[in-house]
Order: C-alpha cells, then structure tokens, then sequence
C-alpha cells in the first residue's frame, strides 16, 4: 500500500473550514481528478454517509462509493472505497488564525495499473493531483470564508 500526504495552511477557523472541506459538492472544484459526485452533497458529511465519486486517473475514468468510516469534527474524517483498499484521511490542525489541514491518500497502486501501468509514475501523479487539489482547496476556502464574514457583516448593518 503507497501513502501520500500533502499539507496546506488555511486561513480561518477549523469548524468553518472542517465543514466546508467535508462539503463533497465542492470537490469537482478543488480536486483536479474529480469529474463528479453524488449522495450526500449538500451537506457537510457524516459517520456513515456515502458519497459516490467519479475520477479520471491517469487514462482510465474510475467510479466508486466513499464511506465516511471516521468522523471526528473538527479535527479528523477518514473515507473508505468500498472495495477497501483505498481510504483518504482529512486532519485539521488549528494554530492561532490558521488551520493545518492534511490530506493523506493510501491506496494498492495495482488498482490503477490500467490507467497508469508504471506505480512511480503513477505517485507522482497521485501527489500532483492531491498537491494542486490542495492549493486550489485554500483559495475556494478563504474565499468562501470571507464572502460569509462580509454577509454577516451586511446582515448585521
């Protein structure tokens, strides 16, 4: 089994941005491999939802059902493929006026080898993905934070 852990800094704070990560409807805006999402999407998720996914991976579009087997807010969620044998961590980490957020992938490389055949190839791809998914997750993040703090403050005027 291959890890890959990838880690940004988020500004705002850890509940704000736990729940808005385990938003699986902003996913296809985040993570570069994810071309669409079903079953719990509207919501931040919770022990024992289902999310489906659809992935393009390297060649080959992949579809499968996450499970959340782990949750833990503010700090921890954990999804598991059906099959078992892929399982994506999330970990939130506040420190002042940020949130460390890590995001650690373990899979069989051997399920992928019809999409990309060398495994080395294929972690790297894996860690550019999850590494320009990661980036692209703190600019919608901050931006959605502070679009909800400029509501409020209108709201409140």
């Amino acid at each position: 089994m291959k890890t890959i852990t990838n880690t940004v800094a988020i500004q705002g704070n850890a509940t704000a941005i736990f729940d808005l990560v385990t938003t699986t409807r902003f996913w296809t805006a985040w993570h570069p491999a994810t071309t669409g999402v079903g079953g719990v999407t509207e919501r931040p998720f919770q022990l024992d939802d289902k999310v489906r996914e659809r992935a393009q991976i390297g060649t080959r579009v992949h579809e499968g059902t996450w499970t959340v087997v782990a949750h833990e807010r503010p700090s921890r969620a954990i999804l598991r493929m059906e099959s078992g044998r892929i399982q994506i961590t999330y970990a939130f980490q506040q420190i002042d006026d940020l949130v460390n957020f890590a995001r650690t992938l373990e899979y069989h490389p051997e399920d992928f080898a019809t999409s990309v055949p060398d495994p080395a190839m294929l972690e790297k791809l894996m860690f550019t993905q999850s590494e320009q998914a990661l980036q692209k997750l703190k600019r919608l993040v901050e931006q959605i934070l502070v679009e909800e703090t400029l509501l409020t403050v209108k709201s409140e005027a």
